[in-house]
């Protein structure tokens, strides 16, 4: 059974939410319909360099009272929807897990009616994991801004990890396509997770021992934005991101890209490079593994990202005043900002060329350092590794020019299970 198709694990597991006397619900009917956004997704992730975990992605339902202007489940939207009630959440989840499709799960959902009643929902599927079942593994949720405190706190304790839909930098770019939504009300929420995490976090770190089935959030909050479908640029965002992450507990930002969904009133926008969303989460990294502060990153006139270069290239190419860097002497904060060289490279560098003797690229090839990119930006006793520092491969047009492109319309969008 571990070797199956996704599609024919996915049709089993949907199995396991039918009644033995009436089969599928008619709730569940149309979860393979085109246009339909399907309740389940199994993804294979890499949390940790060398850690890999299978996560089992449930939406409960596509059902939702918003009218969100880039939303495939928007509610003036046609489209079959879907219903998984926590029961058959929970069956669907430990038959997957039994059969190793799985090691934990994440939960997302629509919000058909008040968010306080899709939040009992949310809690009951978690309690019935963690309490009647005893799941001690890793569980993500997302967490429906408008709930009640009480509620926050309650899904807060039974989550491994908690996550919010920001969506846009600020209100005001949130109202031109969310009018429903509310940025101070996600804001609400997202400090209230933020305290309930810090403090079971400074617990732990006291000596009280971990609870599994409690585990409070502990693995960071997460918030996602959507790239493009609002004016926001690249720094609005990445300050606001800067901004959520200062007060910490917060593991990383999500950014989707914006896709033109069928039947919405941002259908015939231009859809957002993906090479945009793959730029912040780089320059994400800068900032939160190495030592890079947020007014150190490097944007173009209009306030985005470049794309013709990852944004640790643009650092060093916009300061000649710092390299090259001298491998035999450097410290590790001076050989992380080179580009081509990571936090784990920087350290075998540092760890090992005390007793090793490097001799030049194919040396430094072996501790993990991508020489093609590094080369230019280094010296090596005096020597210069690489005489060119950087090289763009000639195209017709920029990564950011429109030209040519065809204008694709999707019925879901990529981001919607993150």
């Amino acid at each position: 059974m571990q070797n199956l198709p996704l599609e024919r694990k996915l049709d089993v597991l949907m199995s396991l939410a039918a009644d033995d006397r009436e089969g599928l619900p008619p709730r569940l009917r149309h979860t393979k319909d085109v246009g339909a956004l399907r309740p389940l997704n199994i993804r294979n992730l890499r949390p940790r360099p060398g850690m890999r975990m299978s996560l089992l992605r449930i939406l409960m339902t596509n059902a939702c009272t918003f009218n969100c202007h880039y939303c495939p489940m928007r509610r003036d939207r046609a489209m079959p929807r879907t219903l998984l009630k926590p029961e058959e959440l929970v069956r669907i989840f430990l038959g997957a897990h039994r059969r190793g499709w799985c090691q934990g799960l994440f939960v997302t959902t629509g919000i058909p009616g008040r968010p306080v009643h899709v939040m009992d929902q949310l809690i009951q599927a978690l309690e019935l994991l963690r309490e009647r079942h005893r799941f001690g593994g890793y569980i993500h949720v997302k967490l429906v801004p408008g709930a009640e405190l009480s509620q926050i706190e309650r899904l807060t304790a039974l989550a491994s990890r908690v996550s919010l839909n920001f969506e846009a930098a600020c209100g005001a770019s949130l109202a031109q396509i969310a009018p429903d939504k509310s940025f101070p009300v996600t804001l609400d929420a997202f400090q209230q997770v933020r305290r309930l995490v810090l403090l079971e976090r400074a617990e732990q770190a006291e000596g009280r021992p971990k609870d599994p089935l409690h585990p409070g959030g502990t693995a960071g909050m997460t918030m996602q934005f959507v790239v493009g479908a609002t004016p926001d640029t690249d720094r609005t965002l990445l300050d606001t991101v800067a901004g959520l992450q200062a007060g910490g507990g917060v593991r990383h930002a999500h950014f989707s890209a914006f896709r033109p969904i069928s039947d919405t009133p941002m259908e015939n926008v231009l859809a957002a490079p993906a090479l945009r969303e793959h730029r912040l989460y780089q320059a994400t990294y800068l900032m939160g593994g190495y030592g890079f502060s947020a007014d150190e990153v490097v944007y173009e006139p209009g306030g985005n990202l470049p794309l013709a270069v990852d944004p640790k290239t643009a650092w060093a190419l916009a300061h000649p005043e710092r390299f090259p860097v001298e491998v035999s002497s450097a410290s590790y904060e001076e050989l992380v900002r080179v580009p081509g060289i990571g936090p784990v490279a920087a350290r075998r560098l540092v760890t090992e060329r005390g007793g090793a003797v490097l001799r030049g690229l194919a040396d430094l090839r072996k501790l993990g350092a991508v020489t093609n990119r590094a080369g230019g930006f280094l010296t090596l006793r005096g020597r210069r590794l690489q005489t060119t520092r950087w090289t763009e491969q000639l195209g017709f047009w920029a990564p950011e020019d429109e030209v040519g492109a065809y204008h694709m319309v999707y019925q879901v969008s990529p981001g919607t299970f993150r």
